[in-house]
């Protein structure tokens, strides 16, 4: 793949979804294929870095809020070691993509990985209601995030779910229990 053209799709950005090349004159429809899929492929392996290596998106305060672009990369980037092409696209994309593609992660955790369906299985299925509300009364978030972990350990998909959501949104989770 052109390097160039990486590092140009991932400077520029948010790659704002168009439709045909008369959104962008000079464009063929085939250049904006590549730039989407360039897109797309960052997207893939950023949201792996969260959802299966438990790269947390959030800082660790209430509601918590999205951690530095730049430190996602960074960490992303530690985790990404055995994917040259990965990391090559991780380096070059701007802040503004690794947020907005962070994001799109936390908004299809429920659609892609059925975050809702894992959590209450092990709260009903395993028991472990009263535990996440007596962690969530002490707002020991962290020990959520564990006892949701050994409850999951069996399964590599779903054992690091809990990484890309803000501890807000973990408290709503516990209390639908």
């Amino acid at each position: 793949m052109n390097r160039f053209l990486v590092g140009a799709v991932l400077t520029i950005g948010l790659w704002t979804s168009l439709t045909s090349a008369e959104d962008k004159p000079g464009m063929s429809e085939k250049d904006l294929a590549v730039m989407d899929q360039i897109q797309e492929d960052l997207y893939v392996n950023l949201h792996w870095c969260y959802w299966h290596e438990g790269e947390r998106i959030y800082t660790d305060g209430e509601p918590g809020s999205m951690r530095d672009p730049n430190s996602l990369r960074t960490d992303c980037i530690s985790k990404q070691q055995h994917n040259p092409h990965a990391v090559e696209l991780l380096k070059a994309a701007s802040n503004d993509l690794i947020a907005a593609l962070s994001q799109r992660a936390v908004l299809s955790n429920e659609a892609e990985h059925q975050m809702w369906q894992n959590f209450s299985w092990c709260g009903y299925h395993e028991n472990l209601r009263q535990t996440f509300r007596d962690e969530l009364s002490r707002n020991d978030f962290n020990g959520i995030r564990s006892t949701y972990y050994n409850c999951q350990a069996h399964n590599p998909n779903t054992k690091n779910l809990l990484a890309e959501l803000s501890n807000a949104h973990i408290r709503v989770m516990v209390n639908r229990l």
